[in-house]
């Protein structure tokens, strides 16, 4: 697929069988659950392992981004691989419909907040997401492709603004010290997060074939360059073992999902790129994805948390000792 052949209302192609069936997977096991609307609630962070009743469950904005994505492609391919025994159509518009009463205003800008805190990646609540912006602008474009709302519309704007416009005025576009575009999945972790940055990157590109703004193209270009410069820096070594990383701080060895994913996304942005560096760190990152490396990964990995935990109590231990001294 050529760049010239695929459009902002196309089937959202970032999202393959394999999510849809890992999806449907989380809703059967009960991690993702519905409210009486059919807006998904995800388990809430703060209590892992807790009674899986409603009360353990939260209202993500990504959840509801990506529900109304895996709708539209049901939609556009006649498929009923996630509608739930409801309609589709009215599923979908009450994703949007969600997305639009719960969303923050800010000037000329909107988002979404997350109403609960990560502590482990030192989130708290409320935080916001670029990958939260980049899947609800894919989003709200489709929806707009549909039904053409200008209520939609003039959203789907305030969300690009929000793309264009700097961390420092209140945005989501952060340039680092060397010059280069980034998306942060957690804003303020500054974790680089590969899979949240593309995915935002996506969002950026679907409002540039919608509006034909050549200021979203350069944007989308210099997040590009950045993917050139630093996907060297998700390349995992140890020892022998070789895998990528989930981010660029706490740089921890992904799981066999986010491995595919990885590769599915830069494959991805290869189709509508042509860019070889994509193609071929996708496929160095594919060829990783053997049972004896596999086997060697899982190895490392545990050594890697043992390590890090004997790490943490030794610096613990000296805290408390300097404590005692004072």
């Amino acid at each position: 697929m050529c760049a010239s052949l695929y459009g902002y209302y196309d089937k959202y192609i970032l999202f393959k069988d394999q999510m849809v069936n890992d999806y449907l997977f989380h809703i059967k096991n009960k991690v993702i659950a519905f409210d009486k609307n059919g807006i998904p609630l995800g388990m809430d962070p703060r209590n892992k392992g807790v009674g899986r009743d409603y009360s353990t469950y939260v209202y993500n904005p990504v959840g509801v981004a990506n529900h109304g994505l895996f709708l539209y492609n049901d939609l556009i391919e006649n498929t009923d691989r996630l509608a739930l025994g409801v309609d589709k159509s009215a599923a979908f518009a009450s994703q949007v419909r969600w997305l639009i009463k719960n969303r923050t205003d800010k000037e000329n800008m909107s988002f979404w907040y997350h109403n609960y805190p990560v502590v482990e990646l030192d989130c708290r609540s409320p935080w916001k997401s670029a990958l939260t912006q980049g899947l609800a602008l894919s989003l709200l474009l489709r929806a707009y492709h549909l039904v053409k709302s200008e209520e939609v519309s003039k959203l789907a704007e305030r969300v690009a603004n929000s793309m264009k416009t700097s961390t420092r005025e209140g945005g989501f576009l952060y340039i680092d010290e060397n010059g280069d575009y980034w998306y942060q999945e957690y804003m303020g972790n500054f974790g680089y997060v590969l899979n949240g940055f593309i995915f935002a990157m996506w969002g950026v590109y679907d409002y540039y074939l919608y509006s034909n703004d050549k200021e979203y193209k350069v944007i989308f270009d210099k997040c590009l360059d950045t993917l050139r410069k630093n996907l060297r820096r998700y390349d995992w070594r140890m020892g022998i073992a070789k895998w990528t990383v989930y981010d660029l701080k706490n740089r921890n060895p992904v799981t066999l999902g986010y491995q595919k994913l990885h590769v599915s996304l830069l494959k991805d942005l290869y189709m509508i790129t042509q860019e070889e560096f994509l193609l071929d760190y996708a496929n160095r990152w594919e060829s990783y994805i053997t049972q004896p490396n596999m086997l060697l990964v899982s190895i490392a990995r545990h050594t890697r948390a043992q390590i890090l935990a004997l790490l943490k109590v030794l610096r613990a231990d000296e805290r408390s000792k300097a404590s005692e001294k004072e």
